[in-house]
């Protein structure tokens, strides 16, 4: 049991490592983080509810999880085939993309949450 609990625990502490690349490696993960802390500050001023909260946690985890798996693509991509490949930009940049695509859907959606709080 002891030996399981830590496996578990060095498994977390390889997560947060993996986490703590992501945000000191990446540009749009700094972007995305600041963009994060923006919400939660106007969620906290806006106060609100518990669905809102949730759908905006859900849709900021959905990004930050994106941008995991694009730098893990790209790291990866980059150890295997240093040199410029077609294929492998093409893979990259589909990664990109589904950040993109997740992060636009954020904006909307955030937008859909906040705009009836602050109209008259």
């Amino acid at each position: 049991m002891i030996r399981w609990l830590v496996r578990r625990r060095q498994s977390f502490a390889y997560a947060f490592s993996g986490l703590i690349y992501m945000l000191r490696s990446q540009p749009h993960a700094q972007i995305h983080m600041l963009a994060i802390l923006l919400v939660v500050i106007a969620g906290i001023l806006t106060g609100l509810a518990r669905l809102e909260w949730i759908v905006l946690v859900i849709s900021m985890a959905l990004v930050l999880s994106l941008e995991a798996m694009n730098t893990a693509l790209e790291t990866l991509a980059d150890a295997l085939h240093p040199s410029h490949h077609p294929l492998v930009g093409k893979a990259k940049d589909l990664a990109a993309a589904a950040v993109l695509v997740s992060a636009l859907a954020s904006v909307i959606i955030g937008t859909l949450i906040f705009i009836p709080h602050w109209l008259p």
